[in-house]
């Protein structure tokens, strides 16, 4: 067994332009000729749908870097137009691994199937005998959004977006977004790695001195990337009933949020940002005649794990997040 917490691989089996069956079998008696692996620790299904071998392997570094926290068959799809619809076909690889932490063994399978020409359009045909019974599906979409009537959508019962990484500009990955939610619970993992942002601002409001000020707000003002800054912006807009001509949306490389507010004749600037290429969040507080206050946040390391952890974790819709969508909408509109 390796080192704790590095993947062990048990047995793995590769062909190209295979049947599904023949995955299929090759996959069991994988299983069947190593005994470590006879019990399988899965507690879902995860489908990664990817363009190219790097964004694959981007997958496979994500997904094994959770650990045991989320043990799941991981199918990664690699959809990348190599001749468009001419033909159809499948290459095959297959992996049985197994992860070991204080004293826990947790064995789990991975795939890679890369699916060229038609079979591109009709994913969910592609996945449907490798779904793990009595477990949730959830599809994982790294960099993009599903198009309109997108089949794997009816397989799944949960979607894992990014609204900042999609390829389309980001206001219409909202909307689009928007729409999606109201189909399918859906995590977006920009939205959970804007949670310190969301946590410390609601932390400063806090206590009898400053939550007065909260209904005296009456200018904010969001930076960011596209994706982000909309979803925080509408975030306020909807949680504090805001008119939208007080949110004012600017670009800007990292995240930073500032409202101005008055309450009892006095004036208050409250502000969370990230404001260079450190990895810190500095909250604060700057009342009119008042007390001033500094905290001072380290973002954790492996966000990327992190987040998807933080997706995977959430059961049913995210209705303070459907509310944010729906006020980025609002904002896109005013």
């Amino acid at each position: 067994m390796s080192p704790t917490g590095e993947v062990t691989t048990l047995g793995s089996w590769e062909a190209d332009n295979v049947t599904l069956a023949q995955v299929d079998a090759e996959l069991s008696n994988l299983r069947r000729h190593e005994q470590r692996a006879a019990v399988r620790t899965s507690v879902l299904t995860l489908v990664a749908v990817v363009d190219s071998p790097t964004a694959a392997a981007m997958v496979w570094g994500i997904v094994h870097d959770l650990g045991i926290r989320h043990p799941s068959r991981t199918i990664v799809l690699d959809v990348g137009d190599r001749g468009g619809d001419d033909g159809s076909g499948v290459d095959a690889s297959v992996w049985v691994q197994a992860m070991e932490s204080d004293g826990r063994v947790v064995c789990f399978e991975d795939l890679l199937l890369t699916v060229r020409g038609k079979a591109r359009h009709h994913l969910d045909s592609i996945v449907e005998p490798f779904a793990l019974p009595d477990v949730p599906m959830v599809v994982w979409l790294p960099a993009r959004l599903p198009s309109a009537g997108d089949p794997l959508m009816a397989a799944a019962n949960r979607v894992v977006v990014d609204s900042r990484a999609v390829k389309e500009a980001g206001t219409d990955a909202l909307a689009r977004s928007l729409i999606l939610s109201r189909r399918l619970p859906v995590a977006d993992l920009s939205w959970i790695r804007l949670a310190p942002w969301r946590s410390l601002l609601a932390g400063l409001f806090e206590g009898g001195v400053h939550r007065p000020f909260l209904d005296g707000v009456f200018q904010v003002e969001v930076t960011g990337n596209e994706g982000p800054r909309h979803l925080l912006g509408g975030w306020l807009l909807r949680r504090l009933g805001l008119p939208a001509g007080l949110v004012q949306l600017t670009a800007g490389e990292h995240v930073s949020l500032r409202l101005e507010a008055t309450a009892d004749g006095r004036s208050a600037t409250f502000s969370v940002a990230r404001s260079g290429p450190e990895r810190v969040i500095r909250a604060c507080v700057d009342i009119e005649s008042g007390p001033s206050l500094e905290q001072v946040v380290t973002m954790r390391e492996q966000w990327p794990s992190l987040a998807l952890a933080g997706a995977l974790t959430r059961v049913g819709h995210d209705e303070v997040y459907e509310e944010a969508l729906s006020g980025a909408r609002e904002l896109q509109s005013a």
